[in-house]
């Protein structure tokens, strides 16, 4: 068994409600309540009946809202007894009442708790509890406060929170970027955190755009830097969403609201999300969407922030956080328009244009077309320049359904105008026209001019931004240069002896698969040279970076030991013999300031050469064994030179304070060389290494110059790395390995080196305050440049995996790498090396070809094809010129194709040769190419070129010399032995040369068409010129048209129209050699239009017609008319009359033009157009207004235009003239019926305006009813009428000049109640007299009468006898007998007729005297049987809407009672069907058929001796 369990309400101090009045320590059982997050506690386990504990049915909803604003919160609570209803607060009380009231609405049932003035420290969790005896309900509910002005980065006042233990206002909202308001002064150069922002939030396609947009330059650094981001980004956006995806930046949206959209998953439901504005934090709504300007709707796993009512102010930098991590930036820009779309006007069939500049770049504008946006397609064409600043939109084959307002819109801004589509009146009726190839439209002004000065001008702060953060750079380079303390370099030993590095050899096999080593590049303070050795292995080469002023060298090495060269503090020379074997030779490293030289060593032995003080020269001797030869060491002031050896000893070279030169000797082993390592004041260098060794040049504080040595292996090689001054180069690198070019403070350049693959290089990485570059590359790697150096630093070419550093310290000089691009030694070793090697080549077949490589130095070399050797003859010939090597082949062939390589000692380069022909077109082909395709215009052009099947081979199409690419109207098919091009709905414009283009590897061939698109001609070009013009004659003159479609003009049709005619004539035509034509058929004075057509085999042209009229001869106008007299006048009108002229001048009149003029006006102002003649000579003047006074005059019209005007009339006042009040069609008679509404309305006319009054019966109205006058109107209105309102209503109208009246009779009644019983008696053979009681009505409606209605038994229809019958009697004539009859009396106003009263039956037995049969018996006959069907119902299929007759017959007596069923339902009393039953015929009538009508019907027929049926299916047709 189960027991239930007991909770205890656990509500803690200052949450609850109030102690007086809650217990807080209830037990009670846990109930569900219907709205989720209501708490509901039960006090008892069984409630009583029709009881029960509170409940919510609304529960309060969570609220943001600003500072100072009006906050609320509403409940609607239930229970039985009614619950009370206290507030709280989780921290803090409510219970001072101007902060907080508390309200109960008993209307709604609503509880209210009100926040007046609302404070931030009112955001707290609330809660509302309701109890009652049986229970209690709680729910809790959020308020969040925004600070007005409140800013999301407060770093002072954070601390002193944290100082004071404050941590709740510590842990308030914040936004990553920081309020305009609170922006710290930023420093020139400076980058915008919202650049970093918009990037992690956009697609990598905008990436160029946002740099050029915050004038960032240097994109590997930037990649790198939003690669770190995005990882930490992400890592904190783990904690709180999933699936972070679709982040779609904000737009407008074509309801006029902006938007952005983003998709996530939420880990916590009850995480909070929040909006900013620039930083500053912005309420928004889930609920009140049309009540507030930001709304956060969710759609599944969608969230849409969106604003309406957009402004100029909306625009700024918009987030989205989730709790304090986030998750989405955008920028809303503001965009205007430089020049606006202009309103176009376009002829039927003709493209439109609308174009616009705007002040920024944006790929794409939204257009709109009669309020619905527009997109590309076969009706719009939307068009954007290169500079994204000129925006077209082309209407094609305008219709005239086209006309409307288009606009286009930029963010909150638009402009719009017209585009007006003028019919082509000349085009056939019925008949569709071809399209024309011209266009309408346009803005009007230089686009290209307007664009190209507004990118200047974006251009120019672009530029601004990046000299200012140039300069930044700069002025930290020489902040940082004064302030850095020395650095020695990783390879070198400072003051001291160069410390020994320990590499772990690497065979070559497994170097060659290491494609990324890294390394270091050195960093001390040389002012002198320091030069890495070169290396072709997997070994480290490190050049640079003592504090030498003169020069160290680290020996060449061919094995995988190490070279050190430099490192100590000598001014003279330091150089450590060159060694052959495994073994370690240092050279220098002591203060000498001579030659210290270690004797050659072919053994292992030990040959030490100087190491004290000397001033002379102390060499070490030669080993051929494993022993050890150290060469100086002392404080020498001659030479030091580190023995060669052979083996697997160490010889050492130096390492005191030596003047002299430190050089490391060169290794062809696995053993360690290094060269000086103290303050040096000569030259540092590397020395060469072919294999896995590690080779250090320089580490001291030298003046003179670093350099990485070149590497083509795996390994790793440091150019520099001292605080030098000059030049620190990295190398160049092809392969996936790293090289990075300086790291110090040098005021030199910082350059990285080139890569092919997808190596990283890094050029500087300091504050340089000359040129940091990082160099090219052809993959997708990353290249940084940027160093502290003032100098330039380089780091050596590589073309293997490994890793050149070049450069970084303070050297006063250069430090360079050399260039390699082979396996052998390119720098200042003097060893062979290629400088310009093979490269694979395409040679056509049959012609020569030659390839050329050129040493550094005069040496031999020998050519090798696939592996053989190749010597000069069959065809081939090889010579050489000094150090530069040639190979020919005179004539190639497909034998000649392989993989060449030239060999000379341990170098080596290698290309590969194909050999293959040009593409080539057959001849019949070419010429069937290249005859024209001529088409008319909205055909389709298609063109076709078969060719051989090859290999990497390119098909382009050419227009005039542009490329087509296969869209829209265009249609490119490639197969492997033919092209076809195809030209949809071919335009005039079309018209060019077509050109094909194959292209391989060996070369390119074309060949080229026309294409000619036939057309109309266009228009002939105008003027219209005027050659001569007399009474008689009329010569014009036109120029041929532009574009003859195509195909020669063959004539011109003329055609004409007189001036206020409305039809053109055709005069004839001419030939097209001729653009001129005499009019001869013109008369005197009259005004002509001429319209010209070109003709061609393609159709008439769109017409040239003259701008105005010509006149036939001179102008003759008329003389003045009379002056104008004023008829009448009134407010409205003003009726004037004049004379015709005196002296029409010959020419008959066909008008006049009337003007007025405003009294204290100086304008007159036409009534009529010219060619809209007043015919008459009196005129109605209608547009006055009311009191002004006006004067007119009149001009007379002939064929030549309007003559002299006549002398103004005098003054006439707009007003109406003084008369007697008149009442127009008034009615005099009005019903209206019982309680409905009387309303009299009576108009007049007077002047001045009358004073009305209302009579009922010639007594004043009564107060109730109303009267409403206005202007030429009175109206009386009863508002619920009775029968003592009817009565006669008189108006009278009374003004100065008279008075009138008027009765209108008004009746108040209902329709009338039926009359009496009906009284029947004969007083004459065939009469009856049919008499009745009056109706009660009939003494309350002199209106009254009766209408008396008849029925006999032979037609069985009821027909009107009587009508109209004041008197309460009628007599019935031709009473026949033997039949019955009868009588209905009507009761009848003039709301209609009463219910009728029904006669008794006067019929054959009534008056029949009952005879006895005395006795006798008859047989009695009995005609009563059942009913019985005599004609069955038929089977109908009516079609839907058509009407429809069903019959039946049915016998039966008594008479049956007739029932119709339909589906089994009856439809006796349904309206929608017409029954009837005449002498046992049944029908039925349905006047339009419906689709319900069909189913099954049924006839029933009933009587007291049983029951007969029948039935039939009807079937609707559609």
């Amino acid at each position: 068994m189960f027991k239930r369990t007991k909770v205890t309400d656990g509500t803690a101090t200052g949450q609850g409600p109030d102690a007086e009045n809650w217990d807080g320590k209830e037990v009670g059982f846990r109930k569900k309540s219907k709205v989720p997050g209501v708490m509901i506690t039960q006090y008892i386990e069984k409630l009583p009946e029709g009881k029960s504990h509170p409940d919510f049915t609304r529960k309060p909803i969570a609220l943001t809202i600003q500072e100072g604003k009006f906050a609320f919160f509403k409940a609607i609570v239930t229970g039985d007894p009614k619950p009370t209803v206290v507030w709280s607060r989780n921290n803090g009380d409510v219970s001072d009442p101007a902060r907080y009231q508390s309200k109960y609405d008993p209307n709604s049932n609503e509880h209210t708790f009100e926040m007046p003035h609302v404070k931030p420290d009112q955001a707290d969790t609330y809660k509302c509890f309701a109890k009652n005896e049986y229970g209690q309900a709680m729910v809790t509910v959020v308020l969040n406060v925004i600070e007005v002005g409140f800013k999301m980065t407060k770093a002072p006042q954070q601390q002193a929170e944290v100082a004071n233990c404050n941590f709740k206002k510590v842990l308030k909202r914040r936004s990553k970027v920081v309020p305009k308001a609170e922006e710290p002064e930023k420093k020139e150069g400076e980058i915008d955190p919202k650049f970093w922002e918009l990037l992690m939030s956009a697609d990598k396609k905008d990436y160029e755009r946002i740099c050029a947009e915050f004038g960032v330059t240097d994109f590997r650094w930037m990649l790198k830097k939003l690669n770190e981001m995005k990882r930490e980004r992400e890592e904190e956006q783990a904690e709180f969403v999933k699936n972070l995806s679709d982040l779609k930046p904000i737009h407008i949206n074509a309801d006029g609201t902006a938007s952005f959209e983003l998709e996530f998953d939420l880990l916590d439901p009850s995480s909070s999300i929040y909006l900013y504005k620039d930083g500053e934090m912005i309420p928004y709504t889930k609920e009140l969407g049309d009540k507030m300007k930001h709304c956060l709707r969710k759609v599944g796993r969608k969230y849409i922030f969106s604003m309406r009512d957009l402004m100029p102010e909306d625009a700024g930098f918009y987030q989205l956080d989730v709790e304090d991590v986030n998750m989405f930036s955008t920028d809303f820009k503001m965009v205007d328009f430089l020049v606006k779309i202009q309103e176009v006007k376009a002829m039927e069939r003709e493209d439109a244009v609308f174009e616009c500049v705007i002040s920024a770049p944006l790929s794409k504008l939204m257009w709109f077309g009669k309020n619905m946006p527009l997109e590309q397609g076969d009706k719009y064409d939307i068009e954007v320049s290169e500079d994204k600043l000129i925006h077209r939109l082309v209407v094609k084959d305008c219709m005239v359904v086209d006309k409307g307002i288009y606009a286009a819109c930029a963010g909150i801004k638009s402009c719009n105008a017209w585009l007006v589509v003028e019919a082509d009146k000349g085009a056939p009726k019925g008949k569709k026209t071809a399209r024309k190839t011209t266009r309408a439209g346009g803005s009007g002004t230089d686009l290209q001019k307007v664009a190209q000065e507004q990118q200047q001008i974006l251009d120019k702060e672009r530029e601004e931004r990046k000299e200012k953060i140039k300069a930044a750079r700069e002025a930290a380079a020489e902040a940082a240069a004064a302030e850095e303390p020395e650095k020695t370099a990783d390879s070198g030993a400072g003051k001291d002896k160069g410390a020994a590095v320990k590499v772990e050899r690497i065979d070559k096999t497994s170097v060659a698969a290491t494609t990324t080593v890294a390394g270091d590049s050195g960093s001390g303070h040389s002012a002198g040279k320091a030069s890495g050795g070169a290396k072709q292995d997997g070994s480290h080469a490190d050049a640079g970076g003592g504090h030498s002023a003169g020069k160290a060298s680290g020996g060449a090495r061919k094995d995988g030991s190490i070279a050190d060269a430099g490192g100590g503090h000598s001014a003279g020379k330091a150089s450590g013999g060159a060694k052959q074997d495994g073994s370690h030779a240092d050279a220098g490293g002591g203060h000498s300031a001579g030659k210290a030289s270690g004797g050659a060593k072919q053994d292992g032995s030990p040959a030490d050469a100087g190491g004290g003080h000397s001033a002379g020269k102390a060499s070490g001797g030669a080993k051929q064994d494993g022993s050890h030869a150290d060469a100086g060491g002392g404080h020498s002031a001659g030479k030091a030179s580190g023995g060669a050896k052979q083996d697997g000893s160490h010889a050492d070279a130096g390492g005191g304070h030596s003047a002299g030169k430190a050089s490391g000797g060169a290794k062809q082993d696995g053993s360690h060389a290094d060269a000086g390592g103290g303050h040096s004041a000569g030259k540092a260098s590397g020395g060469a290494k072919q294999d896995g060794s590690h080779a250090d040049a320089g580490g001291g504080h030298s003046a003179g110059k670093a350099s990485g040595g070149a590497k083509q292996d795996g390994s790793h090689a440091d150019a520099g790395g001292g605080h030098s001054a000059g030049k620190a180069s990295g190398g160049a690198k092809q392969d996936g390995s790293h090289a990075d070019a300086g790291g110090g403070h040098s005021a030199g350049k910082a350059s990285g080196g080139a890569k092919q693959d997808g190596s990283h290089a890094d050029a500087g990485g300091g504050h340089s305050a000359e040129e940091a570059s990082g160099g090219s590359r052809q993959d997708g790697s990353l290249a940084d440049a940027g160093g502290h150096s003032a100098g330039k630093a380089s780091g050596g070419a590589k073309q293997d995996g490994s890793l050149a550093d070049a450069g970084g310290g303070h050297s006063a000089e250069e430090a360079s790498g050399g260039a390699r691009q082979d396996e052998p030694l390119a720098d200042a070793g003097g060893e062979p090396g290629i400088t310009s090697g093979l490269s694979d080549i395409h040679a056509i077949r049959g012609q020569p070809a030659e390839l050329t490589v050129k040493m550094n130095t005069d040496c031999d070399g020998a050519w090798f094809k696939d592996g053989e050797p190749l010597k000069s003859g069959g065809g081939i010939s090889i010579t050489k010129d000094a150090n530069i090597h040639k190979l020919t082949i005179h004539s190639c062939r497909d034998t000649d194709s392989g993989l060449l390589r030239f060999v000379s000692g341990d170098l080596s380069t290698e290309g590969r040769i194909t050999v293959g022909d040009v593409p080539e077109f057959d001849e019949d082909d070419l010429h069937k190419f290249s005859k024209p395709v001529i088409v008319r215009v909205g055909q389709n052009a298609a063109f076709k070129m078969p060719f051989q099947p090859q290999e990497s081979l390119t098909v382009s199409w050419f227009k005039d010399g542009t490329e087509l690419k296969d869209g829209g109207g265009v249609k490119i098919v490639r197969e492997p032995n033919h092209s076809r091009l195809l030209l949809r709905d071919c335009l005039r414009s079309d018209s060019g040369e077509i050109k094909i283009q194959l292209k391989n590897p060996f070369g390119a061939v074309e060949a080229t068409s026309q294409l000619i698109v036939l057309d109309r001609p266009g228009p002939p070009e105008g003027p219209v010129e005027t050659v001569e013009t007399t009474s008689s004659v009329i010569e014009i003159k036109w120029n041929p048209p532009k574009d003859d479609g195509g195909s020669a003009v063959t004539n011109y049709i003329i055609e004409r129209q007189e001036r206020g005619h409305s039809l053109w004539t055709k005069l004839g035509d001419v030939s097209a050699e001729k653009t001129s034509f005499r009019d001869r058929n013109v008369t005197h004075g009259k005004k002509y239009s001429y319209r010209i057509y070109a003709e061609n085999p393609q159709g008439l042209s769109d017409s040239l017609e003259t701008a105005d009229s010509i006149m036939a001869g001179i102008m003759i106008l008329s003389g003045p008319p009379g002056k104008p007299k004023v008829v009448s006048t009134s407010k409205t009108c003003i009726n004037l009359t004049w004379t015709p002229p005196e002296d029409d001048k010959g020419v008959p009149i066909i008008g006049y033009q009337v003007e007025k003029r405003k009294k204290d006006t100086n304008q007159w102002l036409a009534l009529n157009a010219i060619n809209e003649p007043i015919e008459d000579v009196n005129y109605a003047v209608k547009d006055v207004t009311e009191g002004a006074e006006y004067e007119f005059r009149v001009s007379a019209i002939n064929e030549s235009g309007a003559g002299d005007a006549s002398p103004p009339s005098a003054m006439a006042c707009a007003k109406n003239p003084n008369m007697r009040p008149c009442f127009k069609d008034p009615e005099d008679f009005l019903v209206v019926r019982a309680g409905n509404s009387v309303r009299v309305k009576i108009s007049y006319e007077a002047e001045p305006p009358p004073h009305i009054t209302w009579l009922k019966d010639d007594e004043p109205i009564a107060p109730w009813i109303n009267v409403i006058n206005t202007e030429g109107m009175s109206q009386l209105v009863i508002p619920s009428s009775k029968r003592s309102d009817s009565a006669i209503y008189t108006i009278k109208a009374k003004n100065s000049v008279g008075e009138a009246f008027f009765d209108v009779e008004v009746r108040v009644t209902d329709e009338p109640k039926c009359p009496g019983p009906v009284e029947l008696e004969q007083t004459v053979y065939g009469k009856v007299a049919v008499s009745w009681v009056p109706s009660p009505d009939q003494e309350l409606d002199d209106r009254l009468y009766y209408v008396v209605s008849q029925h006999d038994s032979n037609t069985r229809m009821w027909k009107t006898v009587a009508d109209r019958l004041f008197a309460n009697t009628y007599t019935a004539h031709n009473i026949l007998p033997g039949i019955e009859y009868h009588f209905r009396v009507y009761a009848k106003n003039d709301m209609g007729l009463s219910d009728p009263s029904q006669s008794p039956t006067w019929g054959a037995n009534s008056n029949r005297v009952p005879i006895s049969s005395n006795g006798v018996s008859s047989m009695e006959i009995s005609f009563e049987r059942p009913p019985s069907i005599l004609v069955p119902l038929k089977v109908h299929t009516p079609p839907k809407g058509y009407q429809l007759y069903m019959t039946c017959a049915v016998r039966g007596c008594p008479t049956p009672n007739v029932s119709w069923y339909l589906n089994n339902t009856c439809i006796n009393s349904d309206k929608n069907y017409y029954i009837t039953n005449s002498c046992g015929v049944c029908s039925m009538y349905i006047l339009r058929v419906r689709e319900n009508d069909g189913g099954e019907y049924r006839v029933v027929a009933v009587n007291s001796l049983g029951k007969a049926e029948c039935s039939t299916k009807l079937t609707v047709r559609d």
